[in-house]
């Protein structure tokens, strides 16, 4: 199943948790982690997925593979940032209702 090789886009070490800014901060890490082993992976090929699965990026399925893991978290971040976004309006909103 390929949807299993997707599986915790964010690294949840040690189970501590954050804030919204936090989360947003680890995703943006991970998509630069993401980008960073595509670029190290030059000579050979080969890059290695969150799940352990190794990946030839040199081949159209791997490359599709890849893409489709970096669109995945592409799309994680925009979520997240849109929930961050969210928080802060709303926060804005409860102290303007609250100075008034």
């Amino acid at each position: 199943m390929a949807t299993s090789i997707f599986t915790n886009p964010i690294s949840t070490s040690n189970n501590i948790k954050h804030d919204i800014f936090g989360t947003s901060f680890d995703s943006t890490v991970e998509i630069y982690n993401a980008l960073a082993n595509f670029a190290a992976s030059e000579e050979d090929g080969i890059v290695k997925l969150p799940s352990g699965q190794e990946v030839d990026v040199t081949k159209i399925s791997g490359m599709t593979t890849y893409s489709t893991y970096l669109q995945f978290l592409q799309a994680h971040k925009e979520l997240i940032d849109n929930v961050f976004v969210f928080v802060k309006n709303l926060e804005n909103k409860l102290d303007n209702l609250l100075s008034s």
